[in-house]
């Protein structure tokens, strides 16, 4: 009984324990929704479908590879995917870590804040070290930041296993 006792994490009913293989599935599937809301929206808009890559690539490879961006480039798209996933990632760990344990649409609508919040962050605040970001504050950036978080914090929801068991129904931790 002692040994089992030492073994349990402490549960508190504000945060569930955190879950790395649910926030890195969730960060990575929020990227994935991301990219592809970024690629099909600057599509709509008239924007080149290679455009979002560019800039992301830039941050990496500097300025330079801005210079064409209607042309397919593989190196500028794997780097831009390297570069995506890796903040995805951060970004999303970050997000699940502090997300609190609530029903789905707080939770759905913390993240999307938190996507908000990085959209300042990443084309207000850190303008000084990457400009061409400057050129995308638009509604199409704002609301795939919105989206982004909204999707890593409803997948990591759905599937972490201290908040919902096999039958959808929330665990002794989750739901507020």
């Amino acid at each position: 009984m002692t040994r089992q006792r030492l073994h349990q994490q402490p549960s508190s009913p504000l945060y569930a324990p955190f879950s790395v293989r649910a926030a890195l599935a969730a960060s990575l599937s929020g990227g994935l929704v991301f990219a592809l809301m970024q690629i099909v929206l600057m599509r709509v808009g008239g924007a080149s479908p290679w455009l979002a890559a560019r800039m992301i690539a830039a941050l990496l490879l500097g300025p330079t590879v801005l210079s064409a961006p209607d042309r397919f480039d593989g190196s500028v798209v794997a780097v831009a995917i390297l570069v995506h996933g890796m903040l995805s990632i951060v970004f999303g760990l970050f997000l699940a870590f502090l997300l609190p344990a609530g029903n789905t649409l707080w939770t759905i609508v913390v993240g999307g804040l938190y996507g908000l919040i990085l959209y300042y962050i990443n084309f207000y605040g850190l303008n000084a070290f990457s400009p061409w970001f400057s050129e995308q504050r638009d509604t199409v950036s704002m609301s795939s930041h919105f989206v982004f978080g909204a999707v890593v914090a409803s997948v990591y929801k759905a599937i972490h296993p201290r908040w919902y068991g096999a039958g959808g129904e929330p665990n002794s931790v989750g739901g507020l």
